[in-house]
């Protein structure tokens, strides 16, 4: 079978003599459809991973069907999607319904095989903790294989009342801001706005019918675009230091502040303004990954919306997965979905 795999910073090989790997005891063996590229692909492609050690087969985002299956719980033929990440099961975290915040987990394509394969065999643990999701047929492949990041984007916005709000504001339009643009129209906000340099990522933005702003007019109206008062959310999804540290300055009193997206650790450190997260009750918070239960609801909202998720993907054969590295490293692509 083919496969795309890690080999160490910037040694990345599409290997084409690889053997179907076993299905396990309690486990599934998985015919890929499709898998999507992620920034953490290509964050380890570019710099590597504590977490990876090579030759791995990379990749956790997926929609595929069961070619075989060792356990009653799935059948040969249904089509799955799964949250990655393996919770022990034992810890703390597993032990309130947080599997994503487990003290010791293991992940699909870090020390799990993962997902940019024509094969990829699951072991026990994945299926048994409930990781593995259905998935209907009526999602075309490419949007189905986004259904984990759209998973972390619904973690994220759980933490917050978005079905009470009417403003909010996404910076940064990679992928991940336009998966919270549309889950945020989806929770019925009405005034969605989003902000990042003019490309091809603004333009879908604008196709999907969301306000698009340039950072330095977000800086300058962010009151103006918010009815006055400033945003009740506002979602950080660029890595960008800068930005993270302007962020608060735009949401309301009592406002929330997603840290969705992550600094390198060279530059982690932020300085923020206590005075005003005190006098403004903000409430700035962080998320990470996603569980089970947030999946489901994932694929509810692709099946509601695949139109919309569409618009964003960029499908190529795996064979081309170097160009669709390059292309979102360019930004010429939103999100890119590859074919086996």
């Amino acid at each position: 079978m083919k496969r795309i795999v890690w080999h160490g910073v910037k040694d990345v090989r599409l290997e084409t003599d690889a053997e179907i790997p076993q299905c396990e005891a309690g486990g599934v063996l998985i015919k890929m459809e499709a898998f999507s590229v992620c920034g953490t692909d290509i964050k380890a492609y570019n710099a590597g991973n504590t977490r990876l050690t090579h030759p791995q087969t990379v990749g956790h985002e997926f929609a595929g069907r069961v070619e075989e299956s060792k356990t009653p719980e799935f059948k040969k033929g249904e089509r799955v999607v799964m949250a990655p990440t393996i919770g022990c099961g034992g810890c703390y975290y597993c032990g309130t319904g947080k599997r994503n915040l487990c003290a010791s987990p293991r992940s699909i394509g870090f020390q799990i095989p993962g997902a940019m394969a024509e094969y990829m065999s699951l072991p026990s643990d994945a299926v048994t903790g409930g990781h593995l999701v259905r998935c209907p047929d009526d999602i075309p492949a490419p949007v189905a294989a986004i259904a984990e990041p759209l998973s972390c984007v619904i973690n994220g916005l759980s933490r917050a009342p978005v079905d009470r709000m009417e403003h909010a504001v996404v910076i940064g339009l990679g992928a991940i801001g336009l998966l919270h643009s549309i889950a945020l129209r989806n929770a019925g906000v009405k005034n969605i706005v989003t902000s990042d340099f003019p490309g091809h990522k603004a333009d879908i933005a604008r196709d999907l019918g969301f306000t698009v702003t340039l950072p330095e007019e977000l800086e300058k109206n962010h009151k103006e675009l918010s009815g006055g008062l400033g945003f009740e959310l506002v979602v950080i999804a660029a890595p960008v230091r800068a930005v993270q540290e302007a962020a608060p300055s735009y949401a309301r009193k009592g406002g929330y502040v997603s840290y969705f997206a992550s600094l390198p650790p060279e530059h982690e450190k932020l300085s923020l303004s206590s005075r005003m997260i005190h006098y403004n009750e903000l409430i700035l918070y962080g998320t990470s990954d996603s569980t089970p239960g947030h999946v489901k609801e994932a694929v509810k909202l692709l099946s509601a919306r695949s139109g919309d998720f569409a618009k964003m993907i960029t499908v190529l054969p795996m064979e081309q997965w170097m160009e669709g590295y390059q292309g979102v490293m360019d930004m010429r692509y939103a999100k890119v979905v590859l074919t086996p």
